[in-house]
């Protein structure tokens, strides 16, 4: 039983060593000038929370992965799937409790952790991944000690380790 549980810690970390490794010259086009220093490191996928309008079976399929680690090293993740992917983008936004967010049936950040950081909403970073999938993005409010994970329309609640 206790190797079931140190299985996907010892995975994570496996895949994290990978890439101290040299996997050889790179493209110029291949290097994407994200500084992910701030997020890098290894999270766990503690619980599961939503905000809005989601499907129960997206959030039964999202139970799955709690336990399972999600890790940033330089402009790569290693997804709780083990996929390995590229960070796409990385930026500052304000999100906010509005349509946009959460269409017409409301809801609130504050839902699903986030702190509210100015009169305009909820100041986050936010990083986009290549694969496709459940996974996509990643939400860190740092301030807050705040770091989710989407899995289509429900989020994993993330610790770091």
């Amino acid at each position: 039983m206790l190797m079931f549980k140190l299985l996907p810690k010892l995975c994570g970390i496996f895949l994290f060593v990978l890439f101290l490794i040299p996997l050889g010259q790179s493209e110029a086009h291949d290097i994407i000038d994200i500084d992910t220093s701030a997020l890098s490191g290894v999270y766990e996928l503690k619980e599961v929370t939503a905000a809005g309008v989601y499907s129960s079976g997206e959030e039964a399929e999202a139970q799955d992965f709690v336990g399972h680690f999600l890790t940033i090293h330089g402009d790569h993740v290693v997804l709780p799937t083990a996929e390995l992917c590229h960070i796409n983008s990385m930026e500052r936004r304000t999100l906010k409790n509005d349509r946009d967010s959460f269409g017409t049936a409301g809801g609130s950040w504050s839902e699903v952790g986030l702190k509210k950081t100015s009169d305009y909403g909820y100041d986050v970073t936010e990083l986009s991944f290549d694969c496709s999938g459940p996974f996509s993005t990643m939400i860190a409010q740092p301030e807050s000690g705040t770091y989710l994970l989407s899995y289509w329309g429900v989020y994993h609640i993330l610790g770091r380790e």
